[in-house]
């Protein structure tokens, strides 16, 4: 099953865990799964598991090329098969290694090469299951999952600038904000109404006219990056269409393709705590000074 390039998938694919309440599952998921990924065509998986659901989701493009691909991981879950509790499952490819660590009720999918991501485990005081690519359950096809929010959403716009400026605030937040929900027992006070509020906020861009749509999409991407690989924005800064300057706190495992995303000109450095990464980028006058 190697042929079918199982590293690409797995570094494409993203986890986590959310309160759901008495709202719908697929929605709040859906909401977060385009939020980081930036499309509403999904392959994904859910599990209710005592008012929270677990997901994996991905960019259905990257499974184009994968008949028949199951996903080890489902088994893993709270009352899966294969769980033992807090834990990290890590399961080998020919030149690659993925874990999905479980702790205290967050979730974290982390794909890297098997050096890297051997040292960065290596920190984590929790117990390594293996596990190999075999058993799990197959991800299900949701192109229009977040069509009926898109769509309530169209009608916000009718009420003038207002709303646009919201969106591209949320757009830069959202993320966050359905990180921290996801990982943080403080914020359990917040019910699932207001995780799917700022998440669909982020749905707002879809009717957002140049050139402000393009300052949204790339505020967007770079949140999506840094969400992507459990990492946080010290500060970030946009003057005009395209020039802008950031400081990025990443773990010092990502790979090249996380690096690539955030554009060129970036500067790296590790900082003094062991296991992060600084990621700077200069604004254009700046650059000149």
């Amino acid at each position: 099953m190697e042929a079918i390039n199982l590293k690409s998938i797995y570094s494409n694919l993203i986890a986590g865990r959310l309160p759901v309440g008495t709202g719908s599952a697929q929605k709040v998921v859906m909401n977060q799964a385009y939020a980081i990924l930036g499309t509403n065509r999904l392959h994904a998986y859910l599990a209710e598991r005592s008012g929270h659901v677990y997901y994996f989701a991905i960019e259905s493009a990257w499974l184009s090329s994968a008949p028949g691909f199951n996903l080890p991981f489902v088994d893993v879950l709270p009352d899966g098969p294969l769980h033992v509790g807090d834990a990290i499952y890590l399961m080998h490819g020919a030149d690659y290694s993925v874990a999905l660590i479980i702790e205290g009720g967050s979730v974290r999918l982390l794909c890297n090469d098997q050096d890297v991501l051997k040292d960065y485990l290596i920190g984590l005081d929790l117990h390594i299951v293996e596990i190999e690519h075999k058993g799990g359950k197959p991800l299900s096809s949701i192109p229009q999952a977040i069509q009926g929010i898109t769509e309530r959403f169209s009608a916000l716009m009718m009420k003038g600038s207002i709303g646009v400026l919201i969106s591209a605030s949320m757009v830069f937040l959202g993320a966050q904000v359905a990180s921290a929900y996801t990982n943080s027992q403080a914020a359990s006070g917040l019910n699932a109404q207001a995780v799917e509020n700022d998440l669909n906020a982020t749905l707002l861009k879809l009717s957002v006219q140049q050139p402000l749509a393009r300052q949204i999409s790339r505020i967007q991407k770079v949140s999506a990056t840094v969400v992507r690989s459990g990492g946080w924005i010290e500060k970030y800064t946009m003057k005009g269409e395209d020039d802008e300057s950031f400081e990025l706190i990443l773990p010092s495992w990502v790979s090249q393709d996380y690096l690539d995303s955030l554009g060129r000109d970036v500067v790296t450095d590790l900082r003094d705590m062991e296991g992060l990464l600084s990621v700077r980028k200069q604004g254009k006058k700046e650059s000149v000074k």
